[in-house]
């Protein structure tokens, strides 16, 4: 289970690469890529802010596979958002029978982004019984199930469920030298705000306003370290008053002798607080921005750890030997230049668009299928404002949506692969233009709407092979070398084993790994494309290992 703020629905795509095979993760194969989210779409659920998911560039097929992980989620009061950056994972070792917990805690948006961020992982086993400490969590996480636009399915609000109990009862490891773990979730009923009363704070903000940093740093000796146009925005005296910093225009630039194609980091979003009262030190990191916003009513996350001051003071973190010290610079104050705001009226009215539940039927047409998208509520009236709808999957057919109006926009003439609930709006006026993409509750889309988007990747016999290997688990070292004529017995081999071996322990070990390839076979059949893109030999092949699955049914039913 995710939380995020802003969530790049490409950027998706590289979670379930993650927790499947190692070889998959750095792929970029779109067969391997799709079955990567095929098969890990059900054990993931992402919480966004609504009108907060980007546009993707691309018009990918693959997205289909993600629908189901994607929640939107409305903000929490008026003129506040939905702003954690958390990960909550479960794993299962079948060998061992030993379930652990890990929890990463960050400031990075699940998006492309490549800010300097900061990340806490923890890692964790279930204990017998709910620890008090571990309430703020799991009371975030329901926060965030209750907040979602539109309700989730039956199956997977267990599944969540299940996973939040596991976290109420989680022992956590604390980092090395640590003395405490504390969960703080802002904006969530019934929450307590940490305190930061010190001698001395440092706060790691790439935003902030006056009244976020008297909450975060109330009296006592201040360092800094922001971004140039924050500092510049804040009264002279705030700043004057502390040692600031920001990240130098070098950090983070390749060293001479580095390999090409080092990633290159660019501007501070990284959110981390650092109290220190006597020989001890608070470290507080998270989502949560030294801004009123923040503290006042958004939905956030703060981990805190206590230590040492000599090991997590202030000194550890900015002094000379310190590795952050070698990426700042010492703050020089620049004339103050007119920068966007956070929130812009265009923003707020996506936002509050996109917390509109929607719904998209399909229709049926005489060769192609219609959506018909339409709401209960009517959308917000901002005058001199042009909003508009298309299908994500067909960019470019704008239909314009009436303010102070239920939503109500039929869009016609699409293939069974363009069906999807991924909407762009978009909000102009003469000051600029917004959009964002929503999520709409298809109703009445095909039973084998994704198998045909399947079947539209698999164009060729060695596109058939490799996937055929993975869904079999052979793994993507011997699906990578299926290339070249397919006639050939290299086709038809990977790691020694065979297709027949391997469609006969699936057939024995696994039958329902077979319900794949089955529904595959029989959309390519259904699309007259079998003597092009199945191998030769595999047809007589699959007859064989079909009639042995329905004697093996019978024979279990009998």
């Amino acid at each position: 289970m995710a939380l995020t703020f802003t969530l790049d629905l490409e950027s998706l795509l590289v979670a379930p690469l993650a927790f499947a095979a190692h070889g998959m993760r750095e792929s970029t194969d779109p067969i391997t890529v799709m079955e990567g989210v095929r098969h890990c779409a059900d054990r993931i659920d992402v919480f966004c802010q609504a009108g907060q998911i980007t546009v993707p560039p691309t018009q990918s097929a693959l997205l289909a596979f993600v629908e189901p992980m994607v929640h939107q989620v409305r903000r929490p009061k008026p003129g506040h958002l939905f702003h954690p950056k958390v990960w909550a994972l479960r794993f299962h070792d079948e060998t061992t029978g030993e379930t652990s917990l890990r929890l990463l805690v960050l400031s990075r948006n699940l998006t492309k982004d490549r800010s300097w961020d900061v990340c806490l992982r923890l890692d964790g086993v279930i204990s017998a019984r709910p620890k008090a400490d571990n309430r703020p969590l799991s009371d975030l996480l329901r926060h965030a199930v209750r907040l979602a636009v539109a309700p989730l399915a039956p199956d997977r609000q267990a599944a969540i469920e299940a996973l939040i109990e596991d976290l109420r009862r989680a022992k956590w490891e604390p980092p090395e030298k640590a003395q405490g773990i504390t969960f703080h979730a802002l904006g969530v009923p019934g929450a307590r705000l940490p305190h930061f009363e010190g001698t001395r704070n440092l706060v790691i903000s790439p935003f902030c306003t006056p009244g976020g940093l008297d909450r975060c740093a109330p009296g006592g000796q201040l360092a800094l370290v922001s971004r140039q146009e924050t500092l510049d925005c804040l009264p002279e005296e705030t700043v004057a008053g502390s040692e600031a910093f920001v990240v130098s225009a070098l950090a983070g630039l390749p060293a001479e002798g580095a390999p090409s194609g080092q990633e290159v980091l660019h501007g501070l979003h990284a959110k981390v607080y650092v109290v220190e009262k006597g020989h001890q030190a608070r470290v507080l990191l998270g989502s949560a921005n030294a801004t009123d916003a923040a503290f006042g009513g958004n939905v956030e996350l703060l981990v805190e750890l206590v230590g040492s001051r000599a090991q997590w003071g202030i000194n550890a973190v900015l002094g000379p030997e310190a590795g952050l010290r070698g990426i700042l610079e010492p703050y020089d104050r620049h004339d103050a230049t007119e920068s966007e705001p956070e929130a812009t009226a265009l923003l707020d009215l996506i936002r509050d668009i996109a917390a509109i539940p929607l719904s998209a039927t399909v229709t049926t047409e005489a060769d192609s299928y219609g959506i018909r998208l339409t709401s209960q509520e009517d959308l917000p009236d901002l005058p001199g404002v042009r909003i508009t709808a298309q299908v994500h999957t067909r960019r470019g057919e704008a239909v314009p949506l009436v303010a102070g109006q239920p939503v109500a926009a039929v869009f016609t003439g699409l293939a069974l692969a363009d069906l999807t609930p991924f909407i762009v709006i978009t909000a102009e006026d003469t000051t600029g233009r917004e959009q964002t993409v929503v999520l709409a509750t298809l109703i009445g889309d095909p039973a084998h709407r994704l198998d045909h988007v399947l079947a539209q990747q698999i164009d060729t016999p060695e596109k058939f092979l490799r996937f055929l290997l993975l869904i079999l688990g052979l793994g993507t070292e011997a699906a990578a070398a299926v290339g070249g004529d397919t006639g050939g017995s290299g086709a038809w081999r990977g790691g020694g084993t065979g297709i027949l071996e391997l469609l006969l322990n699936a057939l024995v070990d696994r039958p329902d790994q077979l319900d794949d390839l089955a529904r595959l076979v029989t959309r390519i059949d259904a699309n007259r494309d079998s003597h092009r893109l199945l191998p030769a030999g595999f047809p007589e092949l699959w007859r064989v290992i079909t009639a042995a699955r329905e004697t093996t049914t019978e024979a279990v039913r009998a």
